[in-house]
């Protein structure tokens, strides 16, 4: 895959944050954040995935690593909130901006609340989505929860 410059990638280099950009090959039908680790020669622990999830009418995105599983209860009593549910994918260009596969926590076009599944902080690079399928980023970990304001819990499943 030829080099891209995605609208992530831009909002990063405004934010003078470093990053390290991985493209990978895959087709939209077999797209899977695991393949895509094994794709990328990462570490299932350093890819998150990013989940776009409702309170009411809120907007809240979680990013967990990719081979974990969301506990919707575990990061409901972490932002204070009841009763969370996942966006459909058929909903989620409209909602978030970006289609499934390509969802980054970074250029998300409306008002949201961020939480990052503690373990982040056990890492110095995460791997996230660069917002286009086939692009990963490898970023700052530290730099880039600031950069978000994103909170930081345990959410996932034990």
């Amino acid at each position: 895959m030829k080099e891209i410059k995605t609208n992530v990638m831009r909002i990063l280099d405004k934010a003078k944050i470093a990053y390290e950009p991985m493209y990978y090959e895959i087709a939209k039908d077999d797209f899977d954040g695991l393949k895509v680790t094994d794709l990328l020669g990462l570490k299932y622990e350093e890819c998150f995935k990013t989940l776009a999830l409702l309170y009411k009418n809120e907007l809240i995105i979680a990013v967990i690593p990719v081979a974990k599983e969301l506990d919707l209860k575990k990061c409901a009593k972490a932002l204070n909130v009841k009763d969370l549910e996942m966006v459909h994918v058929k909903d989620l260009k409209k909602k978030v901006g970006y289609e499934r596969g390509s969802v980054s926590p970074v250029g998300i076009n409306a008002r949201h609340r961020l939480i990052f599944d503690s373990s982040a902080k056990l890492l110095s690079k995460v791997e996230i989505s660069g917002g286009m399928m086939g692009v990963g980023l490898l970023v700052d970990q530290a730099a880039l929860l600031e950069f978000l304001k994103a909170e930081v819990a345990d959410i996932c499943r034990s």
